[in-house]
């Protein structure tokens, strides 16, 4: 009685990483099956907690597909705005960091997996596209109405990332390896031009 007593304590004082537990449980199902794979009772027991404990966190499926979009996008952020500090060259240092927070996860990565199911969601469903382009966009966007050669440059380098990215999405079998580094290695070139 007394572990099961600690056990419950425990995981009251651990909301946090109950929730990341389910997210994460929640990703795997998404990666494994799609969407249509995520059930409160599959996640649930994926992430081996209760149904009632799942709810306590996400009432609905929604509000959990909801949250691990977010999360994903957390993560990019964080990514983004790391290699924003890591950049010590102040020209081209959004477009760059861009390009190495898009690319910086191998196609048949487990993030890229989960993303390609919940893309087909951002695809279809308006707020979630403004959710993924309202947190990091501002830090892409021209300081003045002027454009200048190196804006034309940044704005190239964004399209053809996202370009790269999503054939990474897609499993683009099209691009080697090699190809797909060389593209990238010109690409940061462009953003010092």
């Amino acid at each position: 009685m007394f572990r099961a007593v600690t056990s419950a304590h425990q995981r009251k004082k651990q909301p946090d990483v109950i929730r990341a537990q389910l997210l994460r449980a929640a990703a795997e199902l998404v990666t494994q099956g799609g969407t249509q794979a995520v059930t409160l009772e599959a996640v649930a027991a994926h992430a081996g907690v209760t149904k009632g404990g799942l709810q306590h966190h996400f009432k609905s499926k929604q509000l959990l597909l909801d949250a691990l979009f977010e999360e994903m996008n957390r993560q990019f952020v964080e990514s983004f705005h790391a290699n924003i500090a890591e950049d010590p060259e102040a020209h081209g240092r959004e477009a760059r960091a861009y390009l190495r927070a898009m690319v910086s996860s191998p196609a048949n990565s487990e993030q890229i997996r989960g993303l390609r199911a919940l893309i087909g969601s951002m695809m279809v469903e308006p707020d979630l596209r403004e959710r993924w382009n309202c947190s990091w966009q501002d830090d892409l966007q021209l300081k003045s109405g002027e454009v200048s050669p190196q804006d034309i440059n940044s704005i190239i380098c964004r399209l053809a990332t996202d370009g790269l990215w999503f054939a990474d999405l897609l499993e683009d079998q099209g691009i080697r390896p090699e190809v797909r580094a060389a593209v990238i290695r010109r690409l940061e070139e462009l953003t010092r031009e």
